[in-house]
């Protein structure tokens, strides 16, 4: 498994790509490279893309210790957020829903969408771009 964290404060959005075999731990340190990352600024637009993602070795308590984690993060920036998740497969759909649920009773200042398409998540995102990739050029610029 594995992850690419690109943080842009030009477009105020952090992207997260996972690829392979989704891990509890690598979802740890997807969350610690944004943190840390000097661009970052509580309160960006956050898009996670699912689609590489292939296997996941998670279970309702990996997951629901994983909210609780990202619960504590939000609580503690305090600015509102809006998290879009691209999770074109039924695993990661089922994975997104499980957290959205638990997202929804603990976390205040987080929305999160759940999109099966590009089309439709970077609609709802409010950009022009058609795809992902173009919105990654964008980043690159």
């Amino acid at each position: 498994m594995g992850f690419e964290v690109i943080v842009s404060k030009e477009l105020k959005l952090v992207y997260t790509k996972y690829f392979g075999f989704v891990e509890r731990q690598e979802m740890e340190q997807a969350l610690f490279a944004t943190l840390e990352h000097p661009e970052y600024v509580p309160g960006m637009s956050e898009l996670t893309d699912l689609s590489l993602v292939e296997g996941a070795e998670l279970s309702l308590k990996t997951i629901d210790d994983h909210t609780s984690q990202v619960a504590a993060h939000y609580e503690m920036q305090a600015k509102f957020t809006a998290h879009y998740v691209f999770a074109p497969t039924d695993l990661g759909f089922e994975l997104v829903q499980a957290h959205r649920k638990l997202s929804q009773q603990r976390i205040d200042n987080l929305t999160l969408y759940i999109f099966r398409s590009e089309a439709e998540t970077l609609k709802a995102m409010g950009r022009s771009e058609t795809s992902i990739a173009e919105l990654l050029t964008t980043l690159s610029r």
